[in-house]
């Protein structure tokens, strides 16, 4: 994963675009979640939701690729495309601005700062760069296998979820209930100071009372956080360092079952 952390920051920050349409052009949501994204591993875009006008449904993306700002509708029709390259964030920002009105929305608070916070990066008083094209590979391996646990996750517990990257954490994730005691959180996280390094992570939410974490599954690499406010088991990516790609994803689904198989029979 000798890549992959540096192009997550620099991806999350850029994101910030498209979520600030969300943010914007969406009616709000009590739980934020009108300014999620989603990772599209066969598009490579990362966009935002459908946005109405009164003439179209629009969608911004950011072009994995160029890294260009898109705007398309709902016939597949891109109507825009800012670049990104060599520009400052306020500038491309500025240019997103002017072409809102012909687009059919207000530019009012497009720009404003947005309600929650992302780490102050290094590079963001930079103009922006390319991101070389190995660190992109990886990022989009990692990200559409967090894809496809989670489609793995909802299919196996035979529950319902949207798969959404939450543009505060950057994390790919679900939300699902699976029977009438407990609901799980799964998805895969930016790297912090829990883990140290990027990592995948269950977590169980009961309709009542509180998780007592007894009798923990212990087969395999993953750890259990038991002691803080957030309590869960969590896998981290320096797990897959030096597996073959058979064997990253035979123990992603290791973790996945035994997990889930805890938590489902509480």
């Amino acid at each position: 994963m000798k890549y992959y952390t540096e192009t997550d920051a620099k991806l999350h920050w850029l994101c910030q675009i498209v979520s600030k349409a969300n943010r914007t052009f969406i009616s709000k949501k009590e739980d934020d979640s009108h300014t999620n994204l989603y990772f599209d591993s066969l598009g490579k875009y990362i966009t935002g939701r459908w946005i109405g006008t009164q003439d179209a449904r629009l969608l911004f993306m950011l072009n994995l690729e160029n890294l260009n700002i898109e705007i398309k509708n709902d016939l597949g029709q891109l109507l825009s495309s800012v670049p990104t390259l060599g520009s400052t964030m306020q500038k491309v920002e500025e240019r997103i601005e002017l072409l809102l009105p012909n687009l059919g929305l207000n530019p009012k608070g497009f720009r404003a700062e947005l309600h929650y916070t992302i780490p102050d990066y290094s590079f963001t008083k930079e103009t922006i760069q390319a991101i070389p094209e190995k660190s992109l590979e990886e990022w989009i391996r990692i990200r559409r296998m967090a894809n496809e646990a989670c489609v793995l996750l909802l299919g196996h517990a035979q529950s319902e979820g949207e798969i959404r990257i939450w543009p505060h954490h950057f994390d790919t994730g679900i939300y699902t209930k699976i029977n009438s005691k407990i609901s799980l959180g799964f998805g895969l996280a930016m790297q912090d100071a829990m883990a140290g390094s990027p990592y995948f992570y269950m977590s169980g939410y009961p309709a009542q009372g509180k998780l007592e974490y007894n009798h923990l599954p212990s087969n395999g690499p993953w750890k259990w956080q038991t002691k803080t406010d957030w309590q869960g088991a969590y896998l981290p990516l320096t797990e897959f360092d030096s597996k073959t790609i058979k064997d990253q994803e035979s123990l992603l689904h290791l973790f996945l079952s035994s997990v889930f198989n805890w938590y489902s029979a509480y």
